[in-house]
């Protein structure tokens, strides 16, 4: 074959630079003829002039020698194009051509990009199907929050409508939805995982739906896990929000003000954590375009740190998907993600104010039953049972010989005959019908002119024979790609070596810094670099290497050719070049730069089988940087990972030559393994910091908190640790008696000593600088934790005490706002003014530290559920303890924040809060509670959300804490082996008898209140003690009516003792139910005048303060008493009445149902509308 000299010129076509050829008239002994050519073209294309190429001849008039064939990209080379006119070409022989426009010239190339997608029709419907699904959804959704509802807000309805169908239940109670057929509505989220083996054509089966999604207004973005990035957290994630960030600055040019908008939600929305997005995801500071410098809350613990991380990324998406109407995410192989990518992708899909199309693309053959991404899709799943979002799978497998054939019919523009049948055929065999293979094979066969275009004769041509002598050999595509690479110039496999250790996409800069110097050139001019460098990536681009990912900003067409890249060179000396690269990228980048690819370039420094002497200090300290870095996002396995390296550098004699160095390393590991609860490896690391004798007690602290931690927190044992941590406390020179006679002693004295400071005081106090007494307060506040927990009174007064005065003495710490709330509790027991004042300075000293934030959610929750609600209106501390949950999910304090709603759901069961509302509220937060795997709290909040719901109808027998929240013997069983056993059984007995007297089973209520007495008050002075007295009183009594026995009449009288003290201490939230129980006394002993006084003012002072539900009983109570002892059947049947308006004031229809069936012989008449004029006339 003769071929003329050219000069090879290039243009974009269909989004790729790709090359025209013309060459002699070829002779084969296989053609294939163009049908009808004339007439058929068009038809056949399509449109093609995305694949058209606009270039100039050369000097010669001739074009270059070579055509080269386009390997499939994963994000366009299977993409369908789209219709419209063709210009019809009318050549009527060669010369013509040769004098042709290239314009004209579609036919003497394979147009990869233009390929339809082809024997994936099945997929495709169900792809789109999905996503249809998805939009009608929306549609749905917000068509329900425009109708809107005052009761509940829209986040609350869609909760409910999400979550209401979640909890097991037994057969026969009543399903949510039919609780609350007011607030259904259809679920928006939608979620897609793609299967299959790598080249199987899954990225280009997910962008099928771009164009669509793009048609309906939506946003579609991708992002890729990377295998040589697998110890970077969250990379698959990052590489997501910089596409994201790169359409949010396309919005900046396009539409300006719409930008603004969305700039100012992100800013204000995100808030003081969008300084954690920029430190992961630089380009986020171009997007929110001035510099933001945020109220920083540092220090955290490792737990707070990755909530706060995954908090600042909800935020971001919530303002994102407000702003498309349909937001489809794509991540691209899952299978080499990373555990805290999936926790946050479930985050994501199950945030009820985030409503996107996720799509999960992910290698079946490296995904096994045991892999994390396995049990994510199970649990998906079984969220789409209980109604959360929709789950589709679509497992894409390798073509048939037939689509094969399909595919070159659609390339080569020919009808099906005896020679395609062939050739499909040997490329079925060589490629086993992969996809990504097939397209590889034939671009290798274009480019090896063993497949060629005849221009004179207008036909595709190749020899049959020939094909499969030359290709035998073949074994994987990878081999196909090595050898194109092969044959490029020394400069592009140079910059296909240097990329292919950057990841599956990379930055033209990055490429500028290292280039030259990878290749030893220093003295290389500026300009001539980007030239060069720009060339080959263009290049790179038309070879179909590499393409563009956004600006300035490149990814590999796939990851075969990543894969080949990095197999020019032999193990040992690959690992060597990364090394070298690593080394270059540290000396030559800025700090910043740096900073933000400190993974990529440590992975690549500990690629070397031995670091060299002169470079192991370096490396050490970028391994401590490292392993700080993947600690503050919480992935503690790259943790480890990072920090063994670091410690198989330092030296025999580390303790004296790299002291900090080595103590930072061995801290950070046994923090990571201890996360990890990998306790052997814990311990091995830990003790031989605690065994060596050259360090000080402070400088072990770190290990003795996570020993301490172990012991209390993992294996529950609250008195071992609080002992352990009175331990350490010794050593660092802050010492408490271990004897409790001695504790006892010192608890009493230092209660005496501590006095109350003045605002004053406390505003001009100093910030605590003693490292010894800061790290003493530290143990302190979670030794105080486990004192309550194990009990021991006189351990939680001494230590809590020491705590308030340390602060006034040296000054304010970060744990000094939770002490002095704390200590209001223990102030409380005497005074509820006291203590209210000592949870007052709590609050002020919140203000003065610079770190008060990280507090502020656990000092919320002590303050205003054990302290303020015994002298403050009750009803005035919800809102503060959703702040406090808002707070405490904003800085990554998880638990302080599910306290918080925990206690917010008790209080306003106290406060007789509206019912429906309230229950929304417990199903939303009892499933956050288990997503976050807070079981100790979820354990104690479960008894007072199913107590709500069986008021509302949820359970099949009321008397049995048995619905949709929990069944209570399967309570019992949980409970047994949860730490808080104690706490748990006791929620549970309070909320039997709550429902034995609203129930009617008044005996099974006295019999757990004789069994009950004061322990809870004792173990938890909170409100729920006012609720546990007032109910007990009233079973009591009315076992007392009945039965006489002087067991139930001095109990109730104890109770009713018991709230007369706490109203003359000042607890204006008990008031109603003095009188209350002071009827039911007086109804015991017969006097029924003082008994109808006292009925009467208790639902009086009841309904007037606000408790609904008191005022109910009251009245039931009251009518129970007129009809029964008194005989007054219609003054009785009044009080019924007003009780069932009460209830169904509440919330309770099916209690006021009850009523009404029971009672309805009583009354003839309409239930009165409006009761308050009948209590006021008879209050005056």
């Amino acid at each position: 074959m003769r071929r003329k000299s050219s000069a090879r010129k290039s243009a974009v076509g269909s989004g790729r630079m790709i090359s025209v050829v013309e060459e002699d008239v070829p002779c084969e002994n296989s053609t294939a003829e163009l049908t009808d050519f004339n007439s058929d073209t068009s038809n056949r294309s399509g449109s093609r002039n995305d694949s058209l190429v606009n270039s100039d001849a050369d000097k010669s008039g001739s074009f270059s020698t070579k055509s080269r064939g386009s390997i499939m990209s994963s994000s366009s080379s299977m993409r369908s194009y789209s219709g419209g006119s063709t210009d019809r070409i009318k050549l009527a022989h060669s010369e013509t051509v040769r004098h042709a426009s290239v314009e004209n010239l579609t036919m003497n190339k394979l147009r990869f990009t233009s390929l339809k997608l082809h024997g994936r029709k099945k997929e495709t419907e169900m792809l789109r199907a999905s996503f249809d699904r998805f939009v009608s959804n929306q549609a749905n959704t917000q068509s329900a929050r425009n109708e809107g509802d005052n009761t509940l807000n829209t986040s609350k309805r869609q909760s409910l409508a999400r979550r209401g169908s979640q909890m097991t239940r037994k057969s026969g109670s009543k399903k949510i939805a039919d609780l609350f057929p007011e607030f259904s509505n259809t679920n928006s989220s939608e979620v897609v995982f793609i299967s299959g083996e790598s080249g199987t054509g899954k990225t280009a089966l997910a962008e099928s739906i771009k164009g669509v999604v793009g048609r309906n207004h939506g946003l579609y973005i991708s992002g890729k896990f990377d295998l040589q990035n697998l110890r970077e957290p969250y990379s698959g994630i990052i590489s997501l929000f910089r596409e994201l960030c790169g359409e949010i600055l396309q919005l900046r040019r396009t539409n300006r003000d719409r930008y603004q908008e969305m700039r100012n939600s992100i800013v204000s929305e995100v808030g003081n954590e969008i300084l954690l997005l920029i430190n992961v995801i630089p380009v986020l500071e171009e997007v929110i375009e001035n510099p933001f410098i945020p109220d920083v809350v540092a220090d955290h613990g490792n737990k707070e740190a990755k909530e706060r991380l995954k908090y600042a990324f909800l935020q971001f998406f919530r303002v994102i998907s407000r702003y498309f109407d349909h937001f489809v995410i794509v991540l691209d192989d899952l299978q080499w993600t990373d555990a805290l990518s999936i926790e946050l992708l479930n985050g994501i899909i199950g945030d009820i104010d985030i409503r996107i199309m996720f799509i999960g693309i992910y290698r079946s053959n490296e995904v096994d039953e045991a892999h994390y991404l396995s049990k994510t899709i199970r649990d998906m799943h079984a969220a789409k049972i209980r109604g959360d979002f929709e789950v589709t799978e679509i497992s894409v497998g390798n073509l048939d010989k037939e689509i094969c054939e399909e595919i070159l019919m659609e390339l080569l523009s020919v009808d099906p005959s005896a020679a395609t049948n062939r050739l499909a055929d040997i490329c079925y065999k060589r490629t086993v019908g992969n996809a990504f293979h097939l397209l590889a094979f034939l671009a290798m066969l274009e480019e090896e002119e063993l497949l060629k275009f005849n221009l004179g004769l207008f036909k595709w041509t190749w020899n049959c024979e020939q094909i499969e002598e030359r290709t035998a050999a073949t074994s994987n595509v990878v081999e196909l790609i090595l050898a194109k690479i092969f044959k490029q110039s020394e400069e592009m496999k140079n910059l296909l070596q240097l990329v292919s250790c950057l990841g599956d996409s990379f930055d033209r800069d990055i490429v500028l810094c290292a280039f030259p110097k990878m290749r030893d050139d220093n003295a290389c001019d500026p300009v001539e670099l980007q030239n060069e460098v720009d060339e080959l990536i263009s290049l790179a681009i038309r070879e179909s290497f590499l393409e563009t990912k956004g600006d300035s900003r490149y990814c590999w067409v796939h990851d075969s050719i990543q894969a080949a890249a990095s197999q020019q060179l032999g193990e040992a000396e690959m690992n060597a070049y990364k090394f070298k690269l690593g080394k270059v990228l540290f000396q030559s980048l800025e700090e910043r730069e740096v900073e933000s690819n400190l993974f990529e370039i440590v992975n690549l420094l500990t690629s070397a089988e031995e670091c060299p002497e002169a470079d192991r200090v370096t490396l050490l300290n970028l391994c401590l940087k490292a392993a700080k870095k993947a600690t503050e996002f919480s992935c503690f396995d790259s943790c480890i990972n990072y920090a063994e390296k670091g410690i198989s550098l330092l030296p025999p004699d580390k303790w004296s030559q790299e002291r900090e160095t080595s103590l930072g390393l061995f801290s950070l590991i046994v923090e990571a393994y201890f996360s990890n609860a990998n306790i052997d490896k814990m311990k091995l690391y830990g003790d031989e910091v605690l065994n060596e004798p050259t360090l000080t007690e402070l400088e072990k602290v770190r290990v003795h908190s996570c020993n301490i931690s172990l012991v209390g927190g993992i294996m529950n044992k609250s008195r071992e640790a609080l002992n352990m941590s009175i331990a350490v406390l010794r050593k660092l020179g802050c010492k408490f008696p271990r004897n409790k006679l001695l504790q006892a002693r010192l608890a009493l004295s230092s209660l005496a000593a501590t006095k109350l400071p003045t605002k004053k005081d406390v505003a001009d106090l100093p910030p605590m600088t003693d490292p010894i007494r800061k790290a003493c307060m530290d143990i302190m506040v979670n030794a105080a934790t486990y004192s309550h927990h194990c009990n021991n009174v006189f351990a939680f007064i001494m230590i809590t005490a020491r705590m308030v005065r340390w602060t006034m003495q040296h000054g304010v710490d970060v744990y000094s706002a939770p002490a002095f709330a704390i200590f209001g509790i223990v102030k409380n027991a005497s005074s509820y003014k006291n203590g209210a004042q000592y949870a007052d300075r709590g609050f002020q000293l919140l203000d003065l530290c610079a770190d008060g934030k990280r507090t502020e959610s656990r000092v919320t929750y002590i303050s205003w559920f054990m302290v303020y609600p015994f002298s403050t209106p009750i009803h005035s501390t919800l809102n503060h303890l959703l702040r406090g949950y808002k707070v405490g999910m904003e800085i990554g304090d998880t638990e302080s924040a599910m306290w918080n709603v925990s206690m917010y759901i008790c209080s306003s069961i106290v406060a007789g809060k509206a019912l429906k509302p309230l229950a929304v509220d417990c199903i939303t937060y009892i499933e956050q509670m288990k997503q976050l795997d807070q079981d100790y709290i979820l354990h104690q909040t479960l008894p007072f959300a199913q107590g709500v719901l069986n008021m509302l109808g949820d359970a099949e027998d009321p008397l049995l804490l048995s619905g949709s929240a929990m069944v209570e013997e399967e309570y019992l069983l949980m409970i047994e082996s949860s730490d808080a056993r104690v706490m748990s059984f006791l929620h549970l007995q309070i909320f039997k008898s709550f429902i034995c007297n609203f129930f009617g089973d008044f005996e099974q209520g006295a019999k757990l209140a004789l069994e009950r007495g004061d322990e809870y008050e004792k173990k938890n002075g909170s409100p729920l003690a006012m609720v546990d007295f007032l109910h007990q009183g009233i079973s009591l009594y009315t076992m007392a009516r009945r039965t006489k026995e002087k067991r139930y009449i001095k109990a109730a009288k104890k109770v009713k003792k018991k709230v007369a003290q706490w109203v003359k201490k000042g607890n204006i939230n008990a008031v109603h139910y003095v009188p209350f129980l002071e009827a039911e006394e007086a109804a015991l002993e017969g006097r029924s005048d003082s008994a109808t006084k006292f009925y009467s003012k208790a639902i009086t002072l009841a309904a007037r303060s606000g408790f609904q539900q008191n005022a109910a009983l009251a009245s039931e109570r009251f009518a129970e008493y007129l009809l029964l002892d008194l005989k007054e059947n219609d003054k009785a049947a009044q009080y019924f009445q007003d009780s069932i308006k009460y209830y169904s004031g509440w919330g309770s229809d099916y209690k006021a149902e009850m009523l009404k069936k029971k009672y309805e012989h009583l009354w003839l008449d309409e239930i009165p509308l409006d009761i308050t004029t009948k209590e006021e006339d008879e209050e005056g």
